[in-house]
């Protein structure tokens, strides 16, 4: 028997050629190992590092065959001599250990071991998705004479009759306040108040102190409700200015946290002794000093009054964005109405949105909008994607098309990522 020849071979069955995360790469066998009786036996390597203690399999020596018919995993190993060693009595044998792990959350202490690139894994929350937060949205609305007096077509069809102002108004404000109702929180200011008569000592001047309906959730059937019912005869004069002063009063008493609008909507020219002057003032003060929005919508106007109502769109902030020359929303129709007003609740939908949880590593955080990852930008003025709007990371704000496309997938979603410990 040749002793040093079968020694050789204990050897090199003992060391081994390959490590176990080494297997499928170095010997291109990835079942490799030995049983109890020096075979070579079946094993699955994890495709990164284990948790446990590495352990080692051995190879047989390059002149070891395999005997025919012998499958892969569980072939037996021969020598070239007559004589054989009985490897169950003589040569100890390696452990193999068939383990299945994530690479990216299990580590090791074996520097031999191989281990996969870094990638990102996710962490605290895996994604969050959110939606709107409910912008706070007042209508002031005028209910002076002509808006009964006047008519308009109301449905684009010549054949059937026209109907008042104040009717297309408030039914376009019903379809705007139900369709929008879980999305926009609501409210409105009437001017001049909701009894006034037609003329001074009947109080056709007079605005109502206050707000006849007050924002709140859910609350189209309170908006409709507090203003006049479409077949009502509104009267009075135009105070546009007593009535603006007391919804932009109103809206700086609310939480400024959450984007604050009025709408406002008129069909003629200021009256009552007041200012157009002032009253441009006044809405160019609520945007610049309070961050309060005015977006104005003119039914049919003419001459004068759409030249006051160009000034207040100009410094209200909310200009109309495919009017032209014309800045504010015009109006010729009940079509043309509804459609204005669905542009503009729309864009009161705030991309300015909470954050929660804050992540713990930031620079890992990602938006997502329908599929597509948003980048984060330096610039929301210039550029589409999202910035951080708190140094806690706490709120951010969509940009340019981010912001549209979040309007119309109505959620984003937030993905929240880590380095593995």
């Amino acid at each position: 028997m040749d002793y040093a020849l079968d020694f050789g071979r204990y050897l090199t069955a003992l060391l081994g050629i390959c490590t176990l995360a080494g297997v499928g790469a170095g010997c291109g066998d990835n079942h490799a190992g030995t049983d109890s009786d020096g075979s070579i036996t079946g094993a699955t390597t994890a495709s990164g590092p284990t948790t446990d203690s590495p352990t080692s399999s051995a190879m047989s020596s390059s002149d070891a065959t395999t005997t025919p018919g012998g499958s892969e995993g569980d072939s037996e190993s021969t020598t070239g001599s007559s004589d054989t060693t009985d490897s169950s009595t003589d040569a100890p044998t390696t452990e193999t250990t068939e383990t299945t792990v994530d690479p990216s959350t299990s580590s090791t202490d074996d520097p031999s071991a191989t281990t996969s690139p870094w990638m990102p894994m996710p962490c605290q929350v895996e994604t969050t998705l959110t939606e709107p937060a409910p912008s706070n949205v007042l209508f002031v609305l005028d209910k002076s004479g002509s808006m009964s007096m006047e008519m308009w077509d109301h449905d684009s069809d010549p054949q059937t009759p026209t109907v008042t102002r104040w009717k297309s108004l408030y039914q376009v404000v019903e379809f705007v306040v139900t369709e929008f109702n879980d999305t926009i929180n609501f409210g409105a200011k009437l001017f001049p108040k909701y009894d006034a008569g037609s003329y001074l000592n009947e109080g056709a001047c007079e605005v109502m102190p206050g707000i006849e309906v007050p924002i709140a959730e859910m609350n189209a059937p309170a908006v409709l409700d507090g203003i006049p019912g479409p077949d009502f005869e509104v009267l009075g004069g135009t105070p546009v200015y007593s009535g603006l002063v007391e919804a932009y009063d109103y809206l700086k008493g609310l939480d400024d946290s959450i984007p604050r609008a009025v709408i406002l909507v008129a069909d003629g020219e200021i009256s009552c002794n007041e200012s157009d002057i002032v009253t441009m003032m006044a809405v160019e003060q609520a945007w610049s000093g309070d961050d309060i929005g005015t977006y104005v919508v003119g039914i049919d106007a003419k001459a004068l009054t759409e030249a006051q109502l160009n000034l207040y769109a100009e410094v209200g902030g909310k200009p109309n964005p495919d009017g032209g020359p014309i800045l504010f929303y015009q109006t010729f129709n009940q079509d043309d109405l509804k459609e204005a007003m669905q542009k503009i609740v729309y864009d009161t939908i705030s991309c300015k949105l909470p954050v929660n949880p804050a992540p713990d590593q930031p620079e890992l955080f990602e938006v997502w909008i329908d599929g597509g990852l948003i980048p984060e930008v330096e610039d929301c003025d210039d550029e589409d994607g999202w910035v951080w709007l708190k140094p806690d990371h706490t709120a951010l704000q969509l940009c340019g098309a981010a912001c549209q496309d979040f309007k119309v997938a109505g959620e984003f979603e937030a993905k929240y990522w880590c380095t593995p410990e």
